[in-house]
């Protein structure tokens, strides 16, 4: 094949990936999506002949998409200090006299940390 096809060819195939888009995504990450309607309301009573919104709520990860933390592993004081920066900010939670702190970029990635604290189990979100 000479090079001079080579251009058009990638062009062509760009051209037909961008026009069926919506369908690949849908095929290859087995989006789901759910219908819903929702009534205006003004402190909860539904407004009279008000139009409602319908939307289309799609799903891009699935169930356990984002893992939990299950098992949690804490660093001493003196070792968090080392390893975090100056100002880094964390969740705390405080039960029955044990605090844990749970670095909020960590929980930006895993959004859930099932632990226990003070003898309570909690789950930590974010």
């Amino acid at each position: 094949m000479k090079m001079g096809y080579i251009v058009p060819i990638l062009l062509v195939g760009l051209l037909i990936a961008v026009l069926f888009l919506p369908q690949l995504r849908q095929t290859f990450l087995k989006l789901r999506s759910e219908k819903v309607t929702i009534a205006q309301t003004d402190n909860g009573r539904p407004l009279v002949g008000a139009a409602a919104l319908d939307l289309n709520i799609i799903t891009v990860l699935g169930k356990d998409g984002i893992p939990a933390i299950l098992d949690p592993v804490f660093l001493s004081a003196e070792e968090a200090q080392r390893n975090m920066r100056d100002g880094e900010r964390v969740l705390g939670v405080s039960i029955n006299g044990e605090s844990k702190a749970y670095p909020l970029n960590l929980l930006s990635r895993h959004e859930i940390v099932n632990d226990t604290v003070g003898g309570k189990p909690v789950a930590v979100t974010w």
